[in-house]
């Protein structure tokens, strides 16, 4: 059922089967010497004919960046999009879920243009159809509208002293051809260097997609590659994907604002999968991965790391074990805007999503049965008409594989409250749970992990629980279409706790933090994500913790 609360409102109301009797066109049909497909009808059939109708033929109507016509239009938006080559016919054809001869419900149609909408190169798509009664096809017209996809990358942030710059730029549709390659140079606490990257579709394998990543820092290298068929959409029959990855670097793991000790990373890892629908209907699928994987890390202590105690050395890890994953999926698409980003048409999938996967350790050398355990669920729910609840949780173990026993829980929630058309509210809840936790993927409380203006990496512990409330005010104001903006204010509370590493940590407390911010979003450029220009109080005791802290920072969300 699509739902569309007026609060979060559609930018378009998706009538696929329309009804328009008019004396003057019941005449007009009778005219046997007309052919149907001669004029523009949408039209409710009124007998029990069956639910799906076969795709007769499929037009594309592809659109540049700007509206030229549009009274805010100035130069800019010519110039762009006279330099921007639009989006080619069998791209979007491609990334279409069906053909013509297919057999297509109304939740397809739905389905297919969320998913024509979550390419990066595209700012919007419009799937409509004109039925024909007499025969059960349909005629369907496809019209997109693409973004700028020549993107020039910048991030700034200061965070307990230390600076972060991101510099770079990304092209997301080289030659309108959905091509996608960056370019940038960071620098971090970590690491200075280089990244390249490289993906597109393949145009021998439906749906298909390769990618190629490669990173040349001071520190190591990074090499990765990925060929990915997969289950594209919800009657997606197969799938099959292979991916590599070699990792050498230094990792600098931090704790009170400062570096606590570092080590080398040597990794190395190779999955290959395949998978197939066990079952699938109009608003639900089951299916069934089976899969290889072989992962390998290395851990030793770097000569200029400042402590040499090696209990805080990462265990390194030598898997090699085939799984099976089962998957239950439900298809229940609604239309909403300003819920992750501003003045923008966002698919929400309401529907369960189910993902659990089981893997038998090969190379063990323990006795009994070593495992590799992943769950992961999310739903969605509508509340009413301006409220929405998005939850998810997750559990992960590997247990009797060569290493410690480790157990770990996540689970998440949102709440999104639309006031009025000029206020929203905002929460969020988080919590982990662990036990045995890689020391190379610690569990920590800092900036990113939802407590804004600490450090990196700032509060250790095997448990984390997080929380934050926010007023967001959307002005629907419009930079001469190229950024919405917003405002927020906010209020973050977190805390690390419990195992070894929460012993060191200088402020065992609560932490917490107060702040305000502007955000940007460019619904005519490939950005995927929301600028955030926030100035935050952290709420601490510590002298390690500066007063205030600002940032700019590119983020996926409001």
């Amino acid at each position: 059922m699509i739902r569309t609360p007026p609060l979060f409102p559609s930018i378009h109301v998706r009538r696929l089967w329309q009804v328009r009797y008019s004396a003057f066109m019941l005449c007009f049909l009778c005219l046997p010497a007309v052919g149907q497909n001669e004029i523009d009808i949408q039209k409710e059939c009124t007998d029990s004919r069956p639910h799906k109708r076969v795709v007769n033929t499929i037009s594309l109507k592809r659109n540049s960046i700007f509206d030229e016509d549009a009274k805010d239009s100035i130069a800019l938006h010519t110039w762009a999009n006279a330099l921007h080559t639009v989006t080619k016919p069998m791209i979007i054809r491609d990334r279409l879920t069906f053909d013509e001869g297919d057999e297509v419900t109304k939740e397809d149609i739905v389905e297919a243009e969320a998913i024509l909408r979550a390419q990066r190169f595209l700012a919007n798509a419009e799937i409509r159809t004109f039925n024909h009664c007499y025969d059960n096809t349909v005629d369907v017209s496809v019209e997109t509208y693409d973004n700028w996809s020549l993107i020039p990358t910048f991030s700034f942030s200061r965070s307990g002293g230390d600076n972060n710059v991101l510099i770079g730029v990304r092209e997301d549709n080289l030659l309108g051809l959905g091509i996608r390659t960056t370019a940038r140079y960071t620098k971090d606490e970590q690491r200075s260097g280089y990244q390249v990257a490289f993906s597109s579709i393949v145009p021998w394998v439906r749906h298909a997609n390769v990618s190629l990543r490669l990173e040349d820092n001071e520190d190591g290298e990074v090499y990765g590659v990925v060929f990915d068929k997969p289950f594209y959409h919800l009657n997606t029959q197969y799938s099959y994907f292979v991916r590599a990855n070699h990792i050498l670097r230094e990792d600098d793991i931090f704790q009170n604002n400062a570096t606590r000790n570092s080590y080398r990373l040597d990794a190395q890892e190779l999955t290959a999968a395949y998978g197939w629908s066990l079952t699938s209907g109009n608003v639900l699928t089951k299916r069934l991965t089976v899969g290889m994987t072989y992962d390998k890390s290395a851990f030793t202590l770097t000569p200029q790391s400042p402590s040499q105690n090696p209990s805080l050395v990462p265990e390194s890890r030598d898997f090699l074990y085939p799984w099976i994953s089962f998957e239950y999926a439900e298809r229940d698409i609604t239309v909403m805007k300003d819920v992750y980003l501003i003045n923008q048409p966002e698919d929400i999938n309401l529907g369960i999503r189910f993902i659990s996967r089981l893997g038998v350790e090969i190379d063990n050398e323990n006795d009994g049965l070593g495992l590799h355990s992943h769950i992961d669920t999310r739903k969605g729910i509508a509340l009413n008409n301006n409220q929405l609840l998005m939850l998810q949780a997750s559990f992960d173990a590997i247990t009797n594989a060569g290493v410690k026993d480790f157990i770990r829980f996540d689970s998440s929630a949102e709440y999104f409250y639309r006031r009025s058309t000029l206020i929203g509210f905002y929460a969020r809840a988080n919590a982990t749970f662990s036990s045995g936790q890689f020391l190379d993927r610690p569990i920590v409380i800092d900036d990113s992990s939802g407590v804004r203006g600490f450090p990196n990496q700032y509060q250790h512990g095997d448990h984390r629980i997080s929380a934050s409330a926010e007023v967001r005010f959307y002005t629907n104001y419009s930079i001469y279409q190229l950024f919405e903006v917003g405002f927020a204010v906010f209020a973050d509370a977190g805390r690390a706790f419990d195992g070894e590493q929460a012993r060191l940590n200088e402020d065992t407390s609560l932490l917490s933090s107060i702040g305000v911010g502007a955000r940007f979003f460019s619904n005519k450029a490939s950005n995927a994500g929301v600028i955030h220009v926030d100035i935050a109080k952290p709420i601490a005791s510590s002298e390690n913790i500066n007063a205030w802290e600002w940032s700019v920072q590119l983020k996926r969300s409001f």
